[in-house]
């Protein structure tokens, strides 16, 4: 049995609904990728530091390894797994899968065999495609131990010239495919996409996306920030991440171009905005505080950039406000999204700062969005509650896992973020936390976010986490942990007069400072505060 065979699909109601309204047709991006190889074969499609790939290029690379799987006895809707870098392969792999008809799992860079293996084997992998070996990781040893495990996964395939005997050669793949058509090509109801989002070792959370949700959100996303054949588009996010993988959607639908950033660090983030001279910039707002902080763009004349829109978790006003004072007229804005209803919100790029700095923005055509209490009442403009999202592009449900899926989704469908939010008159939509997040100091609770928001505006300060600690009179008080700029200091009482100068009421302070070298991130560069809390446990 395959993972497709397990996947949730939509009721009938949401059939019809969608349908009917045009969300869901007979599009998907492999045939978008076919008509620009034809209409502008010559175009880049893919930009790296030192090379251009074009369509005609990307569409013939991807025709050949997809021919070469299912040579290999990969069927349609076998996934298959891959673990890379944003490299040209990637994209490769990607359109390469879903061409023939794959399901393309994607396994984040930090992991390891321990937290691949359930991946893999609940996913039903049939193959893996990876790096060769890396300084900090033998992946081609790692994915063929694993293939002593799993026992769906057949075949490793290994990119690049150091091929370990028992693995197969991407490159070799690419280049020895049939260049025939595709003789079964995926339909828009078939799934293009596995990817995890947060779960346990036993009961993953696996995120099935169809061909015809991707191209919706497409067609009607890429409008929301005015793209267009003509942009560059640089994408931070890794491709492993579903943001990242939404970056390439949207640019291959308009025609543009994918300006590679391989692996984040400020200085080669810093690089490429300056020298790759991309038109619109998609980052984590963790890219833009550390370059930022770095002083990598003071005295750079950027010209290029006309719209940088971050994601993947709250980007604080004022380093989006910081960010935007680089640009020689570039804007900053927001949008939000989750593995589980890809991107919904989008800050409209002629919006004043205090929207586009100030909240992820309204939803985007084909999406609703309401705040809810903890009892479930359905809450008004300016209340602040847990964020519900109804849309063409949700989930249907998690693979095969019944307890997330009772937890996820309210009685009449809508499904919950997890995230506090408040939509003001005009519906602009500003995150302001976590459910989980909030601190709860002697029965008193209250958000941390905006004190983090706020410290992350001292000039010493690049990342601010506010976590529980336990406490034996009010059950918890808060911790903060943060990472300094080079060469800075931060006391106790620092940190408090910030906070003080900031007009934050003195019950909400951190009663303890924690300065570390590095924050525990995951491969999006979101905080883990669950590993932060772990250590104030002494675990």
């Amino acid at each position: 049995m395959k993972a497709a065979d397990k996947a949730p699909r939509y009721s009938a109601a949401m059939e019809e609904r969608y349908t009917r309204q045009g969300y869901w047709n007979d599009d998907t991006l492999i045939t978008h990728l076919q008509r620009w190889a034809r209409q502008t074969p010559d175009k880049p499609a893919v930009r790296t530091a030192d090379r251009d790939i074009s369509y005609a290029e990307l569409y013939a690379a991807s025709r050949r390894l997809a021919n070469s799987l299912l040579g290999l006895g990969i069927e349609k809707q076998d996934v298959v797994a891959v673990q890379m870098p944003s490299w040209p392969e990637f994209v490769i792999a990607y359109f390469g899968t879903m061409m023939m008809g794959g399901i393309l799992a994607t396994m984040h860079m930090p992991y390891r065999g321990r937290e691949m293996e359930p991946l893999l084997r609940h996913g039903r992998a049939k193959a893996v495609i990876c790096t060769g070996p890396l300084a900090n990781h033998d992946a081609p040893a790692t994915m063929l131990a694993l293939r002593d495990k799993v026992d769906t996964l057949e075949h490793v395939i290994v990119a690049g010239e150091d091929v370990p005997a028992g693995a197969l050669s991407l490159d070799r793949l690419i280049a020895e495919g049939s260049d025939a058509d595709i003789a079964d090509p995926p339909g828009p109801v078939d799934f293009a996409t596995l990817c995890f989002t947060s779960g346990t070792s036993a009961a993953p959370k696996g995120v099935m996306r169809e061909h015809r949700t991707f191209a919706a959100n497409s067609r009607f996303f890429s409008p929301t920030v005015d793209l267009c054949a003509d942009d560059v588009v640089m994408v931070g996010p890794p491709f492993t991440h579903v943001f990242g993988l939404l970056c390439v959607n949207l640019t291959v639908w308009v025609g543009g171009t994918v300006l590679l950033l391989p692996l984040f660090t400020p200085e080669d983030y810093a690089e490429r905005i300056i020298n790759g001279k991309p038109t619109v910039v998609f980052s984590a707002p963790a890219h833009l505080a550390a370059t930022v902080k770095a002083g990598l763009l003071d005295d750079a004349n950027i010209t290029s950039v006309r719209l940088v829109v971050t994601g993947g978790t709250i980007c604080p006003a004022a380093v989006a406000a910081a960010f935007e004072a680089r640009l020689n007229g570039g804007r900053v804005g927001h949008l939000f999204g989750m593995t589980e209803m890809i991107l919904v919100t989008q800050t409209p790029p002629d919006s004043p700062p205090e929207k586009r700095h100030g909240s992820a923005g309204p939803v985007t055509p084909g999406v609703e969005a309401r705040v809810s209490d903890p009892e479930g009442k359905i809450l008004g403009a300016g209340e602040e509650g847990e964020l519900e999202i109804m849309s063409y592009a949700n989930l249907a449900g998690y693979l095969d896992n019944d307890a997330a899926n009772e937890a996820s989704f309210t009685a009449d469908g809508w499904f919950k973020t997890g995230d506090l939010a408040v939509i003001d008159e005009d519906g602009f939509i500003d995150i302001t936390g976590r459910v989980k997040d909030l601190i709860n100091r002697g029965g008193v609770k209250f958000n941390p976010t905006d004190l983090e928001n706020a410290l992350m505006a001292h000039d010493a300060i690049v990342q601010a986490a506010i976590v529980p600690m336990p406490d034996e009179v009010l059950g918890e008080k808060a911790c903060l942990f943060v990472t300094l700029t080079p060469g800075s200091t931060l006391s106790f009482d620092e940190m408090t007069g910030h906070l003080a100068a900031n007009g934050f009421a003195k019950m909400t302070w951190p009663e303890r400072l924690e300065v570390i070298d590095e924050m525990p991130i995951t491969p999006t560069r979101k905080i883990i505060k669950g590993e932060l809390a772990a250590r104030l446990r002494g675990e």
